[in-house]
Order: structure tokens, then sequence, then C-alpha cells
């Protein structure tokens, strides 16, 4: 991990500190605690550290008190806020495509994670990975439900639509309007976060569709994400292969190495040539993970070991005894 190559769009950190509910902030502090420039957050093209985009999410929610506020605050954001990337969604031909375009595009949001989109026969399912070694993430995935979940209500003209929304954390001590709208149809502890849908709605057109300005919509974001490709660190591209080795239960330096078509040698000068190793960004991602799914799952632990490619139960309790303190079992329960 490079925190100085490491990036996201702020569009979002300007909508937290304009919103009333946080406005008291001092964003002057949290611009040199998160090393982020104060003047990007009114530039167009502005970005800062991708730390930032999880660290003041999770500040915000804090100082306002209320763990449940960043659903309500991305659900009522106007449609254009995050520009071209809003726009894609609400004009394509299809709902299929809206999602689609997302997959397609989200590099021009940040160089750190990738989105999927698959079909079965009887639903869709949009999905964000779980980014880990980057700090705590739960309000900034909150955001981002709530953005997307009013973008789908949008396109799909319903303002209760049939989706089902699994978030990987457990739900916020507090409440609000978008949880009591959204209770039945939300469920909290799995293994993803995800807007599930019907799969009879991915051919329906959203109500904004327009096929000439979709067009015109994808050259522009073809050219920005040229642009933003070419300044892409490999880093990135590394840090995507080990989550989705993780993911699968496969995680070791020559199944990710596999991943990108590469060989372990050549993985390590990589990872070398940005400062960092495969030992040390594999002690990062798997902490993160084994805080996340011991406090914020009721999975088995040999299953969590398992995922975090840990072989002997022992060996994962051990790890775990050294990066909190406590053993796994003690963990969950001081939570």
């Amino acid at each position: 991990m490079n925190d100085n190559k490491d990036w996201c769009r702020c569009e979002a950190l300007r909508v937290l500190r304009d919103h009333p509910l946080t406005r008291g902030m001092n964003w002057k502090h949290l611009a040199q605690k998160y090393k982020f420039d104060l003047d990007a957050l009114d530039d167009p093209e502005g970005v800062a550290p991708f730390k930032a985009w999880f660290g003041v999410f999770e500040d915000a929610a804090v100082f306002a008190g209320n763990d449940a506020m960043m659903f309500d605050i991305f659900y009522d954001i106007d449609v254009g806020t995050f520009t071209v990337f809003d726009y894609l969604f609400s004009c394509a031909p299809t709902l299929r495509e809206s999602c689609q375009s997302w997959v397609n595009y989200i590099r021009m949001r940040n160089n750190v994670y990738l989105l999927s989109f698959h079909e079965t026969e009887n639903e869709g399912c949009f999905e964000w990975p779980i980014v880990e070694g980057y700090g705590a993430w739960q309000q900034n995935m909150f955001g981002r439900i709530g953005w997307a979940v009013r973008k789908f209500e949008t396109a799909i003209g319903d303002e209760l639509p049939p989706l089902r929304i699994e978030l990987a954390t457990e739900r916020p001590v507090k409440s609000g309007p978008f949880l009591d709208k959204y209770a039945d149809k939300m469920v909290f502890g799995q293994k993803r976060n995800a807007i599930i849908l019907p799969a009879e709605l991915l051919d329906r057109r959203p109500v904004g569709g327009d096929d000439n300005l979709y067009a015109i919509l994808v050259q522009a974001a073809k050219q920005e994400l040229e642009t933003r490709l070419a300044e892409n660190a490999q880093l990135s591209r590394i840090m995507d292969a080990m989550a989705d080795s993780m993911k699968l239960g496969n995680y070791s330096l020559n199944n990710v190495a596999e991943h990108m078509n590469m060989s372990p040698r050549s993985l390590q000068r990589a990872l070398e040539a940005e400062g960092t190793s495969f030992r040390q960004l594999s002690e990062q991602f798997r902490k993160g993970a084994a805080e996340r799914y011991i406090t914020e799952t009721r999975l088995p632990m040999k299953e969590i070991a398992y995922l975090l490619g840990f072989s002997e139960i022992s060996t994962f309790s051990r790890a775990v005894k050294t990066w909190f303190g406590a053993s796994p079992r003690k963990l969950r329960l001081q939570t």
C-alpha cells in the first residue's frame, strides 16, 4: 500500500464538509491527519489519498454521534454530484447496462478497488469488494449503499423497489429514515456488500434512459478513464488480486501471482519497487480482515482462518493474539 499513489475522487468528502451534521468538524485538522489538500475538495478533478476517504467518514460519524447517518446523507444527494459516473447509470438503455457502466468506469473514481456485476437465472447482483488495509470502511460503505439505492429507485421509478441489500458488517446502533424504509430488505453480518435485484428488472429501460446522451457520456467516460489508467499504480492492481484471492480462499504468493499472470518472483520485484513486500501487505490485509470477520460476523473461527489463508486454526489463533492481544473468541466477546 502506498498512501501517495492510492487515491479517490473528492466529491464525497465535499458532501460531508458541507453537510449540516458535520460542518463543525475541524477540516484543517482532518486534512493534516489524512494528508489531503483542502482545496482539492472544490476542484472538479480533485483527488485525495484513499485512506482519507475511509478515515474521514469514520471520524464524521463519531463527531456527529450517529453511526447510521451516512445512509441518509448520501441517499439525499442530488444526481450529478459524482458527475459522469452518476449520469451513466441513469441514462443507460437498460438497467443491466446501468450496472455494467459502473463496473466499467469505477477507475474514474479511485485506483484501489473494482466493482462486479453478475447474473443468475433469477437475479442480478451488484457487488462492492471488501477493501482491507486502509482502516475501517463501514461508514463509507453505508454512504455508498445509500447513494446507490437512490439511483436504483430513480432508474426503476419505484420509491421502494424490490431490492435486497447485504452488508458485511453489523447493523448500526442508531437508526434513521433510510434504515427504517429498507428494514425488511437489509441483511447485515453477511460475507459481501451487495445490492441484489430480480432478473426481470435488468431489461427494463431506466426512467431517464436516453440512448444519444448515453453514447456521449460513454465517450467522455472512456477519455477520462484512459487518463486515469495511465496514472494507475501497479500496486493497486496487485492489491485487487490479493483481495480476490483471499475472497476465494486460495490466498498465497503463488496464487496471487498466477491471478495477475506473473511469476512469483516478478510479483515480489514489483512490490519491492513500491517499497513494500508480499509479507507486509499480507499482514495488513489479514489483520484488517481478521478483525472484521471476528467482530462483525458470526462466521466460525475455522472458516475465518481458511478465508485468511491459514492452514491451521492454531496458527490463526496465534496471529490474532499477536495482532490484538486476545484470542479470537475473546476478541469476539469483547464486541
